[in-house]
């Protein structure tokens, strides 16, 4: 399974380009991110994804991590797949999309080229809890790793700062998630847990 490569640019033909990686040239399909990173003659980095099927073996390469890991939640959906994904990826800013999948959005969704109405509503369905929830779990595991200092008098609560910081994981700047959470607080009460918070905060940032 091929999840990064790193090599000279070949080609770019399209939204297909071709990288050399030690005199062996891999075809991908790229989002518009990805292919706004690159030039031929230069190396390059991309996230890759391998879609491995009976009749073929395709990669989708992508500009960033979180590019990559939303990718992969789209083509979780039911009736998307790998192409419908990257489409989607490569028509939207990430942040827009995830402001849309939080707050329920079906017709900001549906504005998206190629996504009809159905697709907007499974899209909803299928991942807005999903991502609120993978976000807090990322968010819990890395401030595991590090030394966290006691809330001073005045900041937020420990779920908030747990919502704040999940809400950077999905790529969000800082001072952002704490407006959005702050207002999302002030919808929902302080008594919800981090997935109520990142799902009501999804809506304002």
């Amino acid at each position: 399974m091929i999840s990064r490569l790193s090599g000279e640019v070949a080609e770019i033909d399209g939204e297909t380009v071709i990288i050399d990686v030690g005199g062996v040239g891999y075809e991908l399909a790229c989002t518009s991110l990805a292919l706004s990173q690159v030039c031929v003659g230069s190396r390059a980095t991309l996230s890759v994804y391998t879609d491995v099927r009976e009749d073929a073996i395709r990669l989708f390469g992508f500009g960033s991590a979180a590019e990559k890991q939303m990718f992969l939640l789209l083509n979780r959906v039911s009736g998307m797949g790998p192409r419908s994904s990257l489409d989607v990826l490569s028509n939207v800013a990430i942040r827009d999309l995830l402001r849309a999948i939080g707050s329920g959005d079906v017709r900001a969704l549906m504005s998206i080229k190629g996504v009809g109405k159905k697709k907007a509503e499974r899209i909803v369905v299928e991942l807005k809890d999903l991502v609120a929830t993978m976000a807090g779990e990322r968010s819990t595991a890395l401030r595991s790793m590090v030394t966290i200092e006691s809330d001073r008098p005045g900041e937020r609560g420990a779920v908030s700062n747990d919502a704040v910081s999940a809400l950077e994981v999905l790529g969000f700047g800082r001072k952002d998630a704490e407006g959005a959470v702050a207002q999302a607080m002030q919808r929902i009460g302080h008594g919800a847990d981090v997935g109520d918070l990142v799902r009501e905060a999804l809506r304002h940032v």
